[in-house]
């Protein structure tokens, strides 16, 4: 096998197991939100029981409220039918709440309750924490490997394998 060939095949290994390393990241995050809010419903006596998704559905109607559900299906990535299913126990949490604008019965749009606010604040302080310490891990790096990296990457987005 050629020294190429070698850098190949470490390369999709490589890939591979970092690929499998998503689901154990996503834990830990998992795992340190729940300890954020865990504190939030010690405040507010009650148990929210929040996934990752729903979490973001907080923060994508944070950073874009009002939003309706076809606009949080382009920026989240979520089918309509998953943020109507999600926005219902957000709802009925009271992390949410749903209106319509402009006389339209058909558009709801939603926005954050002052609770939904507090789920809010937590995840936006968890992703400046991750960003930090991923910025700070780039440090290492020369201007020329940051290129070549942020090329490899899109590259990676856009193959279909």
């Amino acid at each position: 096998m050629q020294p190429m060939d070698h850098s190949k095949q470490w390369i999709f290994k490589s890939f591979i197991h970092l690929m499998s390393q998503q689901d154990i990241r996503e834990s830990k995050l998992s795992v340190r939100m729940s300890e954020e809010l865990h504190k939030f419903e010690k405040e507010f006596g009650e148990k929210g029981n929040l996934t990752l998704s729903e979490i973001h559905l907080i923060a994508c109607i944070g950073d874009f409220s009002p939003i309706n559900v076809t606009s949080i299906s382009e920026k989240t990535g979520l089918t309509k039918g998953s943020i109507t299913r999600i926005s219902k126990k957000l709802l009925k949490l009271a992390l949410i709440k749903r209106q319509q604008i402009n006389d339209n019965k058909k558009e709801v749009y939603y926005s954050l309750t002052s609770k939904g606010q507090k789920v809010y604040v937590i995840h936006h302080r968890i992703h400046q924490e991750i960003e930090e310490r991923f910025m700070n891990f780039l440090d290492k790096y020369t201007a020329d490997e940051l290129v070549f990296a942020s090329k490899f990457i899109q590259d990676l987005k856009e193959w279909d394998y």
